[in-house]
């Protein structure tokens, strides 16, 4: 008998994979410009109200300040030099001499009040925190100014970009409101200016050595009280070919 052949498994075809479908990209939205303000601005109602406040305490503070010191205007630069600043080194240094004399009392000057001594660093002490605090609040109120300021120009910009597309659009009245607007953007041309020190040295050197063409006139008056007065008639070099006549009132 004829063997049999073994039956082999046919092979299940595998269904093909199909492709995994792409995600859609996704749109790219434009995250909006951080804005410097708020839009909706502050109060001018509460503002009035903390500015009145702040204004009632720093008036406070200042008649406070200005009792206790000894001068009463205020510091000159010469006056400011000549006065020992609250730096570190200064700092630890009065600290350390009032330490010393507190825990020894032994070594106290004659005639001195070690009481007042430590009242006046009590007095440093809040001093340099109002310092403090007067600057952080000084460059608070220059950015609040700042911002608002920009936010006002804007505005303004608004109102100008709008009159003169009305204006060209020959709109009754808009023209010459437009024009009053413009004129902030104008650049006016200056006068002409009169001739320094240096330079009437210059041309007077120029004078007295023949290389200059011209003619120039100083009139002096000393009175016995006050400083005297020049009176300067120039008329030198390329000023006198366009007929100028400058004159130059100094008084030393």
């Amino acid at each position: 008998m004829a063997s049999k052949k073994p039956v082999t498994k046919r092979k299940q075809a595998q269904p093909k994979s199909q492709p995994k479908p792409t995600a859609k990209p996704k749109a790219r939205t434009k995250k909006p410009a951080a804005n410097l303000a708020k839009e909706s601005p502050l109060s001018s109602n509460v503002l009035h109200t903390v500015l009145t406040k702040a204004a009632a305490d720093v008036q406070d503070i200042n008649n406070i300040l200005r009792s206790w010191l000894p001068l009463e205007q205020d510091l000159t630069g010469i006056q400011r030099k000549r006065l020992f600043g609250a730096k570190s080194r200064n700092y630890g240094f009065l600290v350390k001499a009032y330490e010393i004399v507190d825990d020894r009392p032994e070594f106290i000057p004659s005639n001195f009040s070690l009481t007042n001594m430590q009242g006046t660093i009590a007095n440093l002490e809040a001093a340099r925190d109002l310092v403090v605090l007067a600057e952080n609040l000084q460059r608070l109120v220059s950015d609040f100014f700042l911002q608002t300021t920009d936010l006002a120009y804007r505005d303004a910009l608004l109102i100008y970009g709008n009159l003169r597309m009305q204006s060209r659009a020959n709109i009754q009245g808009a023209t010459d409101l437009f024009d009053q607007l413009k004129q902030f953007f104008t650049l006016h041309r200056r006068g002409r200016s009169q001739p320094t020190e240096k330079q009437l040295e210059r041309e007077a050197k120029q004078l007295l050595r023949g290389k200059a063409d011209g003619e120039m006139i100083i009139k002096n008056e000393s009175p016995h009280m006050t400083a005297g007065v020049h009176e300067v008639v120039e008329d030198v070099g390329k000023r006198r070919k366009r007929g100028a006549e400058i004159k130059v009132k100094e008084e030393e």
